[in-house]
């Protein structure tokens, strides 16, 4: 089970991943109070050759995330681990939150639930903001990673436009998951995670370029009701310090991201959903 790692390694695949940081203080913090189960076999030998410290987030989703081992702790911030007024609070039996539940990854906040009480680790997912109630995504660990390593290996910006992929390169991957993946299992993970099928082609990326597009540049203006989630969904965007971030706020206009593709248009009607105010410029 080392098909990701293995994609990840690649160095075709080196501008299609960003490694972030996260917190230090919120991990020590979490680290002094809480401890996490003895983790499966299976999600070791998963991690064994993935970075330790970064979490890794797929570029062209923006919000798809893979925590690494040392973050797992964090990765349960806001789902089972709370802080008030009076410090972290462990929140486990309010929420029905098993101690074998591990946050692994996440896609727009939402999480990636592994299962380390079966030696199969079946994997989860939930949507924040529901009833928590996870629901099975496949029944190991094994086949998420080979989902995963397919997806990075064959993704091209030519084929992907706001989430969806050109029919033609959708069935190329689709094939490849076929390998060990049943239709069934393709069509919840496709279902839950940003994959999704075009019904019509478009214009690859190339032809943008031609055109000569206009930079497009994110700018938040105001992060809203929901400040902390929009504060954690920059922390994972910019990879800066939750203070350089809360300082970054001070100012009006911070910069969110800037670029060509539509990805950054998603971003931003990613933060806008979020109930931040958004500006975009293009220059």
């Amino acid at each position: 089970m080392k098909y990701l790692a293995s994609s990840i390694s690649k160095q075709e695949n080196a501008n299609k991943i960003k490694c972030l940081g996260t917190s230090t203080e919120t991990k020590r913090e979490l680290g002094k109070v809480f401890k996490l189960p003895i983790l499966s076999q299976a999600l070791l030998k998963w991690y064994s050759d993935l970075p330790k410290s970064k979490d890794i987030m797929f570029y062209w989703t923006n919000d798809f995330y893979i925590f690494g081992i040392e973050n797992l702790t964090v990765a349960l911030e806001g789902y089972r681990f709370i802080r008030d007024d009076k410090g972290w609070i462990d929140i486990s039996k309010t929420m029905k939150w098993r101690e074998n539940w591990i946050i692994i990854s996440s896609w727009s906040g939402n999480p990636v639930i592994a299962d380390i009480s079966k030696a199969e680790t079946p994997i989860y997912y939930d949507y924040v903001g529901e009833d928590f109630s996870p629901k099975l995504l496949v029944d190991s660990l094994e086949k998420f990673d080979y989902f995963l390593s397919v997806w990075l290996d064959k993704h091209d910006d030519r084929y992907y436009k706001r989430g969806e992929y050109q029919s033609d390169f959708y069935d190329l991957m689709e094939k490849e998951w076929k390998v060990k993946l049943s239709e069934e299992e393709i069509r919840v993970l496709c279902g839950f995670l940003p994959i999704v099928k075009s019904k019509d082609n478009f214009a690859p990326i190339e032809q943008r370029i031609i055109e000569k597009a206009k930079k497009n540049y994110v700018y938040l203006d105001n992060p809203g009701e929901n400040k902390s989630k929009v504060i954690l969904a920059l922390k994972k965007e910019t990879g800066l310090s939750l203070d350089e971030i809360r300082n970054g706020l001070n100012n009006k206009g911070f910069l969110i991201a800037a670029g060509y593709g539509e990805n950054i248009l998603v971003l931003a009607e990613y933060f806008i959903s979020l109930g931040a105010k958004v500006r975009i410029e293009q220059k």
